[in-house]
């Protein structure tokens, strides 16, 4: 009876392959392991080992209940003077409120619901430079709100800001701030980028009849990123990259765009951002490499102009809402994207969310969520002092399932002796298992092993021979995070094939 060892799960998902060609991590066969299903659960914090994420907790009270939040930025006016932003409309949704928060209780910025009278569902957009933060915004209904610029709490529509064009998105780039898809007066110019002086005294001004360039006539622009010392403009289905001023120099790099300028996040020397092909990531030089492979129908099969995303100890976490992938449903789902390993898992949470943002506390980076009912809540982490064990008060729903199983003979049915499932945390997760016969020509239904309990622990396989095997691991509620090393299959390979 010889047994078959499955330790080595560091490849993540694998959700674009059929089930029988996900790799199963067998020991000898000198790849590891990755699942062909999972959710809140990732292979990348411990490698070779499956753990359950930790869940969330809510920050303050709601901002204004019942009311998506719009706009999330974490304000790093000095070293020592930081302050979490968020917009979200007013009780009526006739208005735009700004808040911000230092960690706890969110407090509201008055002047700019007066401001942004009569202007709500605005995705408002954030920049900083010299101890100012620049915001600028549009919606689909409301149309502009006027640029704003905030120092302390101070919220002001003309410093800085007089003469600034509306516009949709923002960046900082050198000693600028530089805007695009704009408008002046009801004059849009949705493929212009206007860019500011540089500050004098931190006062910066508008030159709006010579500062500015065009980047195509028949493409809107739909973002701006900064990296490598380099301003890049996106469009749907192009990318220019922009250097200096003076003189400045332009150029169309890629035939890649971006679907939203939320998506653009940097870690380090990469630019990661979305578009319907995928999730791209570049260092600047040669063509930007596609990275979304493995988890590619979660692109497909979502609106990636809604997408949203944020960058967080190395980890892109891009929202995609609801999504179909496999036959299996994902509901307020997120794919994430472990830089270091280029591995992908993924989240579902309780909340359906609508902004993300790296806030900084006691040196360490969080991320912030804001959801569809105006609250925020934070992501926990492993290093927690207090470990965060379900999303909000609700339990966290984690499972996974490996390849179908061949141990080297697809051809051949076998006889299941026995499983063995290793785990250092159990925490109630449970096993099943399934296979495909020849008999029925189909997958059987997923029968049940056992809880696991502790750390070695032995199942009866109790379920028909055939030609594949394939493992489930589930569990629901509000224990804390699980930790699964793996299996040993002690199975009959090359049996008499059933009548």
């Amino acid at each position: 009876m010889p047994a078959f060892d499955f330790l080595q799960f560091t490849e993540g998902a694998y959700s674009d392959v059929a089930i029988h060609l996900v790799p199963t991590g067998q020991r000898g066969s000198g790849a590891g392991g990755a699942l062909w299903s999972m959710s809140n659960v990732t292979t990348s914090y411990k490698l070779g080992t499956i753990l359950k994420r930790p869940g969330y907790e809510q920050i303050g009270d709601a901002l204004q209940a019942n009311k998506a939040i719009t706009g999330m930025h974490n304000f790093r006016q000095s070293a020592s003077v930081q302050k979490m932003l968020a917009t979200v409309n007013d009780s009526t949704d006739d208005d735009t409120q700004l808040f911000y928060s230092t960690g706890g209780a969110w407090t509201e910025i008055g002047q700019a619901e007066t401001d942004w009278a009569n202007k709500a569902n605005i995705n408002i957009e954030f920049a900083d430079m010299a101890d100012y933060c620049y915001m600028v915004g549009w919606g689909s209904t409301d149309g502009f709100v006027t640029p704003a610029s905030l120092t302390g709490t101070t919220f002001s529509t003309s410093t800085n800001v007089t003469s600034m064009p509306n516009a949709k998105y923002i960046r900082r780039y050198r000693d600028r701030i530089y805007i695009g898809n704009t408008d002046i007066g009801g004059t849009a110019t949705p493929f212009r980028v206007y860019y500011s002086t540089i500050p004098v005294s931190g006062a910066i001004t508008w030159e709006t009849d010579i500062n500015f360039f065009d980047v195509d006539y028949s493409e809107e622009i739909t973002g701006l990123g900064e990296n490598w010392d380099r301003l890049m403009v996106f469009t749907e289905y192009s990318a220019y990259m922009v250097t200096g001023v003076n003189p400045l120099v332009r150029k169309k790099v890629w035939d890649v765009g971006c679907s939203n300028h939320r998506t653009i996040k940097n870690s380090g020397q990469y630019m990661i951002w979305a578009n319907r092909d995928g999730v791209w990531l570049s260092q600047g030089g040669s063509f930007p490499k596609n990275v979304a492979g493995r988890v590619l129908d979660f692109v497909r099969f979502a609106d990636p102009t809604t997408f949203f995303a944020e960058v967080v100890d190395e980890q892109y976490h891009l929202y995609v809402d609801a999504v179909t992938v496999n036959g299996i449903s994902y509901t307020n789902c997120s794919i994430v994207l472990d830089i270091p390993t280029l591995t992908w898992h993924i989240h579902e949470y309780a909340d359906d969310f609508e902004m993300m943002a790296k806030f900084y506390s006691s040196g360490e980076d969080q991320l912030w969520l804001g959801t569809d009912d105006g609250e925020v809540m934070r992501l926990g982490k492993y290093t927690d002092s207090t470990l965060l064990t379900d999303d909000d008060g609700s339990k966290i729903d984690s499972s996974f399932q490996t390849a179908a199983m061949d141990f080297g003979a697809p051809s051949s049915e076998k006889i299941w002796n026995k499983i063995f499932a290793y785990a250092d945390r159990a925490m109630g997760l449970k096993l099943k298992a399934r296979v495909v016969d020849a008999n029925n020509q189909g997958v059987s239904q997923w029968r049940a092993l056992g809880e696991l309990s502790k750390y070695v622990n032995e199942f009866q396989v109790l379920t028909e021979p055939g030609h594949f095997l394939q493992l489930q691991g589930v569990e629901s509620g509000s224990n804390k995070y699980w930790s699964f090393y793996g299996f040993t299959v002690d199975a009959d390979v090359d049996v008499p094939q059933s009548k």
